[in-house]
């Protein structure tokens, strides 16, 4: 794959669409199963209600209702609530190199240069910290917004519902914390026709490679170009 790179500017209604397209598919899982639940629950509920009207009767069809109503909406579209996140983008927005974190969440923007080759992609903050992923770490799968498109990672049973339901982190998972998404705005997609589906043979052929036992040369060359990043934080920003 030819180097391509690249300027990202990443606002707070960016970072909610990163959000969304990183934990998209989670939430869907959350939404179902609220539906499965609570659509039967309110359809009983109500013929109870019918057959012994009282204020008991009436409150379990209302909660059940509002919670089947909640799930379907998860469904089809996530809504999220960030003033409850506070440390989550206070972290991503400093660990991408923003000075300022006070004031509003809508005042909140960064820029960062983005370098896609042959092994992965690089990332390299205003503060100099560079951050470097192989392309197997992403899942070839992308969220399209009108700005641009969004590669989500990997982040193994933290997407697994079952997992958090049965560790009883369902809702207190790391919800961004275990990778980077690799955004590709629309002028990026634009100069560069095929560049989504270079992305996505290259996150193919890596997962190829390194999940099928890579030669000690490659995985000398991967991990040496990992550790050529520039790892070391500012320690002015505090």
């Amino acid at each position: 794959m030819r180097e391509i790179k690249y300027q990202v500017m990443i606002d707070f209604d960016r970072f909610k669409n990163l959000f969304v397209a990183q934990n998209k598919k989670y939430y869907k899982k959350i939404g179902l199963l609220c539906a499965i639940i609570f659509v039967p629950l309110t359809i009983m509920f109500a013929i109870m209600l019918i057959s012994e009207p009282n204020s008991t009767n009436l409150l379990y069809v209302a909660v059940s209702l509002l919670v089947a109503i909640l799930g379907i909406m998860l469904m089809c579209k996530p809504f999220l609530v960030f003033y409850t996140r506070k440390d989550l983008v206070t972290s991503w927005f400093y660990i991408h190199g923003l000075d300022n974190l006070q004031g509003s969440f809508k005042n909140y923007q960064v820029k960062y240069e983005i370098t896609l080759s042959e092994n992965g992609v690089t990332e390299k903050f205003a503060s100099g910290l560079e951050v470097r992923f192989p392309w197997f770490i992403l899942t070839g799968n992308y969220v399209t917004f009108p700005e641009g498109v969004y590669f989500t990672y990997e982040d193994g049973k933290n997407s697994s519902l079952m997992y958090n339901l049965l560790g009883f982190n369902a809702l207190l998972r790391d919800e961004l914390n275990g990778g980077e998404v690799l955004f590709v705005s629309q002028e990026i997609l634009q100069a560069n026709p095929d560049l989504l589906m270079y992305i996505t043979k290259a996150i193919e052929n890596s997962k190829n490679i390194y999940t099928n036992k890579a030669s000690k040369e490659q995985t000398e060359k991967l991990s040496d170009w990992v550790s050529s990043a520039n790892w070391g934080q500012n320690n002015d920003k505090q």
